[in-house]
């Protein structure tokens, strides 16, 4: 009990300690001290306290030699502390402000790591998965030979996939949901836009099934026969990408209700043509 209550004790002198200093360093108009003060809590790990002190002391230090370190250390403290997204940004700034120091790559892919860092589970806003990728990309063009390029390719098809996910779950909300019509186009913009997704198979039959559900349950006349073509236009997609596919016997039996409501469709549509045709006759007798 005395051994942990002797181990409290010195954590809470500690926390005193390290606050005053915090507290003296804040209140104090010596630039170069601020400076120290920061430094040692970078070293020491204490984030937060860094930050704070380089945000009160970086403006002061603007131009001189020190100027790079200091935006160096503040990017890296902010990332240690979770602040991604602002990491991101201040990584950014620096190698793009100093070309030219030895850290300037580092800082290039740290500020891509920080976006990727930040990006959320697929069904969250994805913006920063977009910013993640575009920064990897130019990392990557800007430094081809980088170790890092292998590593930053790694992270560009983990969010491309995710980015998959989120579009692939959206289409299938639009087809639970009976929203057809959204579902077809839904799946088919995902195809277009992630071809070699791991998802393709099941995104290209449940295009199939929404065709097929908005053709055949959900269409006027006049465009019935249309939307029945686009469903075996896709029914022949689907085979030729899949010709072996776990689905294949669900969509050939779709395939075959859309023939046979196809062939419905049109004998329907002959007979309205001839009763037009009739009645328009018996309107318009010819005269003898």
């Amino acid at each position: 009990m005395f051994k942990k209550f002797g181990v409290l004790l010195i954590v809470l002198t500690l926390a005193v300690s390290c606050n005053k200093r915090f507290e003296k360093a804040m209140k104090s108009s010596d630039k170069d001290y601020i400076l120290q003060v920061a430094n040692e809590f970078y070293e020491e790990g204490k984030w937060s306290n860094a930050i704070e002190l380089y945000q009160k002391v970086s403006a002061a230090f603007s131009g001189t030699e020190y100027a790079a370190d200091i935006a160096y250390k503040q990017a890296d403290a902010n990332f240690q502390d979770r602040n991604y997204r602002l990491a991101a940004h201040q990584f950014k700034t620096f190698y793009i402000t100093n070309p030219a120091d030895p850290r300037a790559e580092e800082a290039a892919f740290r500020s891509a790591y920080a976006f990727y860092t930040d990006s959320p589970v697929y069904n969250l806003d994805q913006s920063s998965t977009y910013n993640a990728i575009d920064e990897l990309q130019s990392f990557i063009n800007a430094y081809p030979e980088s170790a890092k390029v292998e590593e930053a390719n790694g992270y560009i098809n983990e969010l491309r996939e995710k980015l998959e996910k989120k579009a692939f779950e959206i289409a299938k909300i639009y087809y639970k949901t009976l929203k057809y019509k959204a579902a077809g186009i839904a799946f088919d913009n995902m195809l277009n836009d992630f071809p070699d997704t791991k998802f393709r198979e099941e995104a290209m039959v449940y295009s199939l099934r929404s065709k097929y559900e908005l053709a055949v349950n959900y269409s006027r006349f006049d465009r019935k026969e249309l939307r029945l073509q686009e469903a075996m236009t896709q029914y022949k997609l689907f085979t030729k990408a899949f010709p072996n596919s776990k689905f294949g016997d669900e969509a050939s039996k779709i395939n075959q209700k859309v023939m046979e409501d196809m062939a419905k469709h049109r004998e329907v549509a002959t007979k309205l043509e001839e009763d037009k045709k009739e009645n328009q006759n018996r309107e318009n007798p010819v005269q003898s």
